[in-house]
């Protein structure tokens, strides 16, 4: 979603602002791709297999990072179990700090590879349940990275005030695939599909009613 995002702003911007968007998705897939596929959570798979895809498209090259943070953590959240339940609430679901980890993981890459900016699909559907997708986390991640990287890289996401079914929309209008994502908190079955389930899914799948569009052999169930 978040270099799509850029993409798509990038489409509709003013030529003297489109190759700088163009860049910054770039460096949204650079940055986020690689931390979000290997710190434990059930959905990595599932998240790589996306992110390849996407970053085919784009041309890109992924890096990806391991590790091991929260491995021997006693409370990390139901996204590093099996079997987790279907109705897990933000309580059970929160990783700790796990955008904060995530944002600064993505600018010590982006730093050294020389990008200014670190993109996260934030959303305001989250943000109701975790602040760490709100509009004050992001301003407050923007002040950190720009301290911690001496104003060479700054936090962005131009999703932070939409709704999924307002991102669902804009994908749809630029034409985008929604195929190539993955929203489930579960690892893909055989067949590549999320779960349907999970608090994630169901968020996913309302923003997708919303716009009328059914991915029915993207979920299992």
């Amino acid at each position: 979603w978040k270099a799509r995002a850029l993409l798509g702003l990038a489409a509709e911007a003013p030529e003297h602002r489109a190759d700088d968007l163009r860049l910054q998705a770039r460096a949204a897939l650079v940055s986020i791709a690689n931390p979000l596929n290997f710190y434990g959570q059930l959905a990595a798979e599932g998240e790589r297999s996306a992110a390849e895809k996407q970053a085919g498209r784009l041309g890109v090259t992924l890096r990806r990072t391991k590790i091991d943070l929260y491995r021997d953590l006693p409370e990390t959240g139901a996204l590093f179990e099996q079997g987790f339940e279907e109705e897990a609430d933000a309580r059970r679901l929160w990783v700790p700090a796990r955008n904060a980890v995530l944002f600064s993981l993505g600018a010590a890459a982006a730093e050294s590879l020389g990008l200014t900016h670190v993109a996260a699909g934030l959303n305001a559907d989250e943000a109701v349940d975790f602040p760490d997708n709100s509009v004050s986390f992001l301003a407050a991640a923007d002040r950190f990275l720009f301290l911690a990287t001496a104003g060479r890289v700054q936090a962005l996401s131009p999703t932070v005030q939409w709704s999924k079914a307002e991102i669902v929309a804009g994908l749809l209008r630029l034409g985008l695939p929604l195929d190539e994502t993955y929203s489930c908190y579960r690892p893909p079955d055989e067949g590549g599909r999320m779960c349907g389930r999970c608090p994630s899914c169901r968020r996913l799948r309302e923003a997708l009613a919303a716009n009328g569009v059914e991915l029915s052999g993207r979920f299992s169930r």
